[in-house]
């Protein structure tokens, strides 16, 4: 078309050739209609998209109508096209976010793998992690004082998080090295997105691992059962629950009770290792 445009002959015939008249050819037949080089457009016919035969010279008296049809018949293929892609889109998000901490947990393990952690296999670094929210560090600090005094050894993050690691590989790995997790629920504890993180990791190592015995609770402050996290509920009935005492002149519910009741859940696993 181009050479034909420079050379400009007087006449053109294309009698015989295969025409096809669709938007494909959109831009042949627009060229044929302007440059006005084609003789003989009254005797040939062209293949429309539906497989009908046409007489081109018929075809090109309708050519701006079914131009403006192509045009929307490509406007409708993209809308078609950013629709689908968008719900794919838009179900992948919802898909993530429900997930979202499995996909963070299995993505941390293949990081920390590519680093040459060593898998743990039977031994523990630690006899339990300690999940709690920082305005409650004083308590905390006294429970991790008085049952290190008891021969147990705990994680804590402000002891043992590695500086300039990231803060969910140093959570996934205290998961990983000890035998229990413990979490201290509080108000602080359930407004504390870094708790419900914790959590969400601690269900998906139980679950991969087949440890749900490993969680246990420290109930403080009368806090109902129906505020605690969704994914602590799930492994509610693997989870050893222990009260605070709040009322201390209540029977059997004295602070050497509950520590001795902890002292306990910890020593569990110990002794089955053991045993082992």
């Amino acid at each position: 078309m181009a050479l034909l445009n420079i050379i400009k002959p007087s006449r053109v015939f294309l009698l015989g050739n295969p025409i096809e008249c669709s938007c494909n050819t959109l831009r042949f037949l627009k060229w044929v209609n302007r440059s006005g080089f084609i003789s003989d457009v009254n005797e040939i016919e062209c293949v429309l998209q539906n497989g009908t035969l046409a007489i081109l010279s018929h075809f090109l008296r309708n050519l701006k109508t079914y131009e403006i049809s192509c045009q929307t018949e490509l406007w409708i293929t993209l809308a078609s096209s950013i629709t689908s892609f968008t719900i794919l889109a838009l179900i992948f998000g919802i898909v993530y976010y429900r997930y979202r901490f499995a996909f963070e947990y299995f993505f941390l393990r293949i990081k920390m793998k590519l680093r040459h952690y060593q898998p743990l296999l039977e031994e523990f670094n630690y006899d339990a992690f300690i999940s709690y929210s920082h305005y409650d560090k004083i308590w905390v600090k006294s429970l991790h004082d008085r049952l290190q005094t008891k021969g147990f050894s705990f994680c804590l993050d402000d002891k043992d998080f590695l500086v300039g690691v990231d803060i969910a590989e140093c959570v996934v790995k205290a998961i990983n090295s000890s035998r229990k997790v413990i979490f201290v629920i509080t108000e602080d504890f359930l407004k504390s997105s870094w708790g419900t993180y914790e959590v969400e990791m601690t269900r998906m190592h139980a679950f991969r691992e087949g440890r749900e015995s490993m969680v246990i609770v420290i109930l403080m402050y009368d806090i109902k059962k129906d505020k605690l996290p969704k994914a602590l509920k799930e492994i509610w009935y693997k989870v050893v629950c222990i009260v605070w005492p709040s009322d201390t002149e209540a029977p059997y519910n004295s602070e050497e009770i509950f520590y001795e009741k902890l002292s306990i859940a910890l020593t569990d696993g110990r002794t089955q290792m053991c045993e082992n």
